[in-house]
């Protein structure tokens, strides 16, 4: 949290993030003031071809000189307390709108910075233009670091640069193990190396030293920008002459370069920005008319019930967008940035949320990923640095199985379901059915259960995903003409549900057992119950389905997400979205219900501090609930895809829909 050291005045503006993903898994992130109050933040932070994540450029700190003297634009936190320098008492205005952009005040010169990452490549752009007033003399010094996002670098030490520098170009090493530094530039570069010591990072604690190679000094006048291109890569504009993003011919100027990747930058924005708000408000159309009442007859309006007057839908989407990453070859989701971590069930839990806007290419693009690392039943839980896949979960295959069901109904694309898909799935079925790693088999009871010897546990979260899993495959297996196979999937769930029923049910409690263990039923309860509810069809029965969602929102409820247990002082925004399907289908979709669902969505994304962005984990302050600071990563794409189809999907759109908010037991 931001301590009593830190200006009153200055708060504000820290508190206010941004952050921009560059489709890698990479990152450029800070606040508006200009200071970095995380370890994971940075103006470069790199996601290396197998996602292992590097921060290399801290940031760079301006300095504008004028005829009336010299000015710092840059803010920086020290750990004695300090603010020094104080830029952001010359910031005038700021806006994220398609991306960070800043004006300031320096004497009579009024200067503008603007900066965005450049899609697929670990590399971000930034641009000094003159605004108005006398001309600038700018010089930007860069911050550099060579460490893991979460880690911390000291002065010394291993540490150490020889500067390459030609006109334009400069390159910088720290380490052997991780990526060099490019700065591509239209000024001029004086090395002068120093190191910016005990900069303060007071959201997560810790101080580290950066080290400061030299500056880059230009000349900012009217028609004449500095311009600042910085990448982990070598050859970035030769891959991107390559890929044609620099037009034909290539520019001859690193100002025009810039300028025609910014325009390509923006032209790629509106067409996702038109493209999601179409597919946004197709999905909420169908999902009106297939749940009948008012809605029905609003789908039929040619008015749309998704625009671009819905800031929910905007903000959860583009933070999904953000988490959209390549790694390796193929397509993925990363769980939360700006760490960059992939596991398994993340990715492919955040799927439906592409579906619910028809993004069905990268949708389909992770699923193809994920099924072609299948292992004997078993999809990866995460990858390693070397981008080697790791087994040992066994919800990511059934995860997988969740959401290929909704790609396959939703896009009709038959050819990728009969082809690759549906095989790829039903060796999950059978792997499963005849035991494999891990102990992951159907066991004499007719449960799932995972675990070797006495540590095996047959757990509710994994027997509702089993559940699910059957009742899709019935599905698939009918939309490809397998009737037979569909029927015995089917008949199995039903079998399923009624073991369930039988063994897991805990009728004092009003919820289910977490687990049956080798001692026997194991009573706990978490969010992830909520599945057995959440994912249609539902497993439990109305009445027990009541039952549990009622001890749920008792115990686990609150206005920004559900505890992680009863009691726990860590909330999750992700479990937000089964929560509100569950709330609205037990409910009955009545409007009371509608408008508390659209109060805790709201909530959830009001308490993020990147605009936009949605905290994955919260810690609440007391059981009174006077507020919440959010835990780890500043933004969850899990989060953001929870809520995000939930929003779409389950939430009614009519414009007669009561907006109030309620609040949640706690």
């Amino acid at each position: 949290m931001l301590g009593q050291d830190v200006p009153p005045d200055l708060r504000p503006s820290l508190s206010r993030e941004w952050l921009l993903g560059n489709g890698r898994g990479g990152s450029a992130s800070g606040t508006v003031a200009g200071a970095l109050v995380r370890r994971t933040q940075g103006l470069l932070v790199a996601a290396g071809p197998h996602g292992r994540m590097t921060t290399l450029l801290l940031k760079l700190d301006e300095r504008a000189g004028t005829e009336a003297g010299s000015f710092d634009l840059a803010t920086n936190l020290h750990a004695d307390g300090a603010v020094r320098p104080q830029g952001h008492q010359l910031i005038e205005d700021f806006r994220l709108d398609p991306w960070p952009t800043w004006r300031f005040r320096a004497g009579d010169a009024v200067i503008e910075k603007s900066l965005f990452t450049l899609h697929l490549h670990d590399a971000v752009a930034v641009v000094w233009r003159h605004i108005a007033g006398p001309p600038v003399r700018l010089t930007a010094s860069p911050l550099v670091v060579a460490r893991d996002p979460g880690g911390l670098q000291r002065a010394g030490g291993d540490a150490h640069c020889n500067p390459q520098g030609v006109p334009g170009r400069v390159r910088i090493a720290l380490a052997d193990d991780r990526p060099a530094l490019t700065l591509w530039h239209n000024g001029t570069f004086l090395p002068a190396r120093a190191w910016m010591r005990d900069l303060a990072y007071p959201q997560d604690g810790g101080t580290e030293d950066a080290l400061v190679p030299g500056y880059i000094e230009g000349l900012v006048a009217p028609g004449r920008a500095l311009h600042i291109v910085a990448a982990a890569e070598d050859d970035l504009f030769r891959a991107l002459a390559s890929e044609e993003r620099l037009g034909v011919p290539p520019p001859k100027t690193l100002a025009e370069c810039v300028g025609a990747l910014e325009a390509g930058e923006r032209q790629r924005l509106e067409r996702w920005r038109r493209d999601t708000l179409e597919g946004a408000d197709f999905t909420a159309r169908q999902a009106a008319a297939a749940h009948g009442g008012p809605g029905a007859e609003a789908a039929r309006r040619r008015e749309p019930l998704v625009d671009g007057r819905d800031a929910v839908a905007l903000s959860l989407a583009s933070a999904l967008r953000e988490g959209l990453a390549r790694r390796a070859g193929r397509r993925t989701i990363i769980g939360s940035l700006p760490g960059g971590a992939e596991r398994g069930d993340e990715a492919l839990r955040a799927v439906p949320g592409l579906v619910a806007l028809r993004a069905f290419e990268p949708a389909r693009e992770v699923l193809q990923g994920y099924a072609e690392y299948l292992d004997d039943g078993l999809a990866p839980e995460r990858f390693d640095e070397h981008g080697h896949p790791v087994y040992g979960d066994a919800a990511p295959a059934l995860w997988l199985v969740n959401a290929a069901d909704l790609y396959a109904r939703r896009s009709a694309d038959g050819e990728f379901l009969s082809g690759a898909l549906y095989p790829a799935l039903e060796s999950v079925m059978q792997s499963y059915r005849q035991g494999t790693r891990h102990g992951v088999r159907v066991d004499a009871d007719g449960l799932l259960a995972a675990g070797e010897g006495e540590r095996a546990v047959k757990s509710a979260a994994l027997n509702a995903l089993w559940y699910h899993a059957l009742v899709a495959m019935a599905q698939l297996a009918r939309l490809i003409g397998r009737k037979e196979s569909g029927a015995f999937y089917l008949a199995w769930a039903r079998e399923l549900q009624k073991n369930v029923h039988d063994r897991l049910w805990d009728e004092e409690r009003g919820c289910l057992y977490e687990s049956l263990g080798h001692a026997g039923p194991v009573n706990g309860l978490s969010p992830s119950q909520l599945l057995a509810v959440s994912l249609p069809p539902a497993l439990l029965a109305p009445d027990r389905a009541a039952r549990l969602l009622e001890t749920v929102e008792r115990e686990l409820a609150t206005p920004w997400g559900l505890r992680q247990s009863p009691g726990s002082e860590l909330v999750s925004t992700a479990w937000l979205g089964p929560f509100v399907s569950a709330w609205l289908r037990v409910h009955q979709r009545a409007a009371d219900a509608q408008a508390r669902a659209r109060g805790w969505i709201e909530s959830a994304l009001g308490s993020g501090r990147v605009a936009g962005g949605v905290p994955g984990t919260l810690r609440v302050a007391d059981d009174g609930l006077p507020g919440a600071e959010p835990v780890g990563d500043p933004v969850s794409v899990l989060a953001a895809a929870e809520l995000l189809r939930a929003w779409i999907e389950e939430v009614d759109h009519t414009a007669a829909t009561a907006r109030t908010e309620a609040p949640l037991a706690g």
